[in-house]
């Protein structure tokens, strides 16, 4: 009878644990996403075009003003909450640095991915990020994130932001940046439903795995969260395409 209430205990104990430390973190996340956007969405048209429209790779650039406003805004709101985001990781306040960190990786992805490319300085544009011509720096910023892993360079707030910021880059670039490397043999549309859809299914199964057999802390599962958000984001781009 002490066995079986002590296997029930542990099962309750599991199912909160997963409640509280997965569950309702990725729906954060997703609220976080949600936040972020909304102002990005209401200021980019605003205002007078600053400078003339030009052809980007295969877009065409909107440099508004307040496009311009919002990237201001984003690239100081990610200053700020990275700051906070690494003040409480040192206090060890997971979620308040998980979900700050979390934001910040969104909005400097919103600055340098959506955002400063629309800009030119002596009509010299700066490069869409999620292009293949950035995948040096893909590789760069990998190495990057392997050397501080190795050497704990980062504490788990600035992580935080690092891999919100790498998740959303690499959800965009597993279709738009590859696809230069298989333009003569697929479809675009082709490939950007069938690179998303694959490495999104692919990406929520391993978070799945990495969550039920590797993790055993509330960082392990958090972290097991962000990787499920963003499988679920990429996997609903290429549903999205098809």
């Amino acid at each position: 009878m002490k066995t079986e209430n002590n296997y029930s205990t542990h099962i309750r104990s599991t199912r909160r644990e997963l409640l509280w430390e997965y569950f309702l973190p990725l729906a954060a996340e997703f609220v976080i996403l949600i936040l972020c956007m909304i102002p990005f969405r209401l200021l980019k048209g605003l205002g007078p075009m600053l400078q003339e429209p030009s052809a980007v790779g295969a877009e065409l650039t909107k440099p508004t003003a307040g496009r311009l406003a919002f990237g201001v805004l984003a690239i100081v709101l990610w200053f700020v909450f990275t700051c906070v985001a690494s003040r409480a990781a040192k206090r060890e306040k997971h979620y308040m640095s998980s979900f700050f960190g979390f934001a910040a990786g969104i909005l400097l992805w919103q600055f340098i991915g959506e955002i400063s490319w629309h800009y030119a300085v002596g009509d010299v544009h700066f490069v869409p990020f999620e292009s293949v011509t950035t995948f040096p720096v893909a590789c760069m910023f990998i190495l990057l994130m392997v050397y501080g892993k190795k050497h704990h360079s980062f504490d788990w707030g600035v992580w935080c932001m690092l891999l919100s910021f790498a998740f959303n880059w690499m959800g965009h670039y597993v279709m738009e940046g590859t696809y230069p490397f298989v333009a003569s043999f697929v479809d675009q549309h082709v490939w950007y439903v069938g690179a998303s859809v694959v490495s999104g299914v692919c990406g929520f199964i391993f978070s799945i795995i990495f969550l039920l057999f590797r993790v055993k802390t509330r960082k392990g599962r958090i972290l097991a969260s962000m990787m499920t958000y963003i499988s679920i984001g990429v996997l609903a781009f290429g549903l999205m395409e098809g």
